[in-house]
């Protein structure tokens, strides 16, 4: 069975206008995925990104940034320098950065993840920001520094009140993020525990005892 040139023509644009539709949708709903998963992300940036940060808290202010000496990096990726050097602990860095770079939406609960509030610079009191204690300094690989404030528990007291980097003096508004308050254990940690723990001693080799032979 022939087709008519025209035909043919007719089917091709048909199947391009098809693949097209369809490659546009899958983009289009991935990217829509990409940016809604941000806006759920107190920073946009990637672990691999951290070149060093800092956790101040009323009880101290630790420093950690990555590990250069090819030595020290068979045993952990991130070092102590302040305030005193120490090979970190992965797991309790692990921890807080996941904290600090998740999703923070709930897929069955639709009210959840970060919320952005505006308000008036003289009402950051309201919120604890405007005496902060506790706060975190990142520092990425290309020399970008962000910080993150803390400032009260919210009303339910499982979220909590924060704020990128400092307000400008001459800012009338700033911007207050409602995220989840799981990252203060995160950063609430003694000295000790953000340290990597020594190694087990090696136990002694045991020399088997020699089975008595029997009698004949």
């Amino acid at each position: 069975m022939k087709f008519q040139r025209s035909t043919l023509i007719l089917m091709s644009l048909a199947l391009g206008l098809a693949g097209f539709v369809y490659v546009f949708e899958i983009q289009g709903k991935t990217q829509q995925q990409e940016i809604q998963a941000k806006q759920q992300q107190i920073f946009s940036f990637g672990k691999d990104e951290i070149q060093s940060f800092t956790v101040t808290t009323p009880q101290q202010t630790i420093t950690v940034e990555r590990v250069t000496n090819a030595d020290e990096l068979k045993q952990s990726p991130w070092k102590i320098i302040a305030p005193t050097p120490f090979l970190a602990n992965p797991a309790s860095v692990d921890y807080l950065l996941m904290e600090l770079l998740k999703n923070q939406s709930i897929p069955s609960d639709p009210n959840s993840g970060i919320q952005k509030l505006t308000v008036s610079l003289d009402k950051l009191k309201d919120y604890g920001l405007d005496t902060v204690t506790d706060k975190i300094e990142v520092k990425l690989k290309n020399n970008t520094t962000y910080q993150l404030r803390f400032g009260k528990k919210d009303f339910r007291g499982e979220s909590l009140y924060a704020q990128i980097n400092s307000p400008q003096p001459s800012a009338k508004e700033v911007t207050v993020l409602v995220i989840s308050g799981d990252i203060l254990s995160a950063m609430n940690r003694p000295l000790e525990e953000w340290k990597l723990p020594p190694e087990p001693p090696e136990q002694p080799k045991q020399t088997p005892t020699p089975t008595p032979s029997a009698t004949p």
